[in-house]
């Protein structure tokens, strides 16, 4: 009959096996934001290897205990990294490729509760507290020491697995544009046409005069800054709308970040796609042609300035001029 600590150890090489299996499809299907650290592709290729090289070992049964506290102290750096997601909103833990799951349910009904069976059912140790030693801890954690030939065996199995799907993941990355996704890269439009402009709802407006429009997520704290201050230009700018008209354009899924009665003029990015796109990401346009674009930052108001004067708009000083004394005035 098989120990607690055994089944135990066996569901969460399963679970983490899985998790691996579908982040190296969602990576082999999908491009990804680069954004940040959790949208990273090397990242995430070394996270689905940590995954596969710890369910492997699990599942070969070798150094148990050793195996053991491996996977606890996993599964509490999971539980603290699902935790800081969800405290900062974030829509999905991102454990299972493109399953997304609420991080308070992955915490809650996962992490956790492996941390908590991991503890209630550990293999036998036999820890000196009071005279503890490195020679001793090892001892403890790398016996029993299993025959060479079955050692062997189980490392090359697992290396030749590791090595290959590192080749595949890496040497293999999705195309940038099919019918079902689109990657956008803003700061290729520049000197063109705006790509997205027959998917946006208000792209017949956005084909006449200045526009500086700004695409964002419902979710994304730095559009939740950079918005306020977009609508404070607008406000500035009433009464010059021949001069530049800033845009809200939402990127789905669609949530609410937004109040109807924002002075800038809103629109949405249309659902007939999935849309990898970090955001904030502004584009400058004049007739719909872009002549300056920024991905992951949104400008402040000298900055458009400054191109609008660079792309040879005289009014840009008067304009703004006024507009930050009307600001600043008592």
């Amino acid at each position: 009959m098989k120990k607690p600590s055994d089944i135990v150890a066996k569901l969460l090489a399963a679970l983490l096996l899985i998790a691996a299996a579908l982040k190296a499809w969602q990576l082999l299907t999908e491009p990804v934001a680069n954004s940040d650290i959790w949208s990273y592709r090397p990242f995430l290729i070394l996270t689905i290897e940590f995954e596969l090289a710890l369910g492997l070992w699990l599942l070969s049964g070798l150094f148990k205990k050793a195996a053991w506290l491996t996977t606890l102290l996993c599964f509490a750096a999971f539980s603290a990294i699902t935790l800081y997601k969800a405290l900062t909103g974030a829509a999905s833990c991102g454990c299972f490729g493109k399953i997304h799951v609420n991080p308070w349910l992955t915490l809650l009904t996962i992490d956790l509760p492996a941390v908590l069976a991991l503890l209630i059912f550990h293999p036998q140790l036999s820890l000196n507290l009071h005279r503890p030693s490195i020679k001793h801890l090892l001892r403890e954690f790398i016996t029993p020491i299993p025959a060479k030939h079955h050692l062997a065996a189980a490392a090359s199995l697992c290396l030749i697995i590791l090595v290959g799907a590192t080749a595949i993941l890496a040497l293999n990355t999705p195309a940038a544009v099919t019918s079902s996704y689109e990657v956008l890269e803003p700061e290729t439009w520049v000197g063109r046409k705006l790509p997205i402009l027959d998917h946006i709802d208000i792209g017949k407006q956005l084909k006449k005069g200045n526009w500086l429009i700004l695409l964002y997520h419902h979710d994304c704290p730095d559009c939740a800054e950079a918005i306020p201050k977009y609508e404070q230009i607008a406000r500035n700018l009433a009464g010059n709308d021949d001069f530049l008209r800033i845009a809200l354009i939402e990127v789905p899924p669609y949530g609410q970040l937004v109040s109807q009665t924002s002075p800038c003029t809103l629109g949405r990015l249309a659902e007939t796609k999935e849309w990898f796109v970090t955001t904030p990401a502004v584009a400058l346009l004049t007739d719909a042609r872009v002549s300056t674009a920024w991905e992951a930052k949104a400008p402040d108001s000298e900055t458009v300035l400054k191109k609008l004067t660079e792309n040879g708009d005289l009014r840009a000083h008067i304009v703004f001029s006024s507009t930050n004394r009307s600001t600043h005035s008592p």
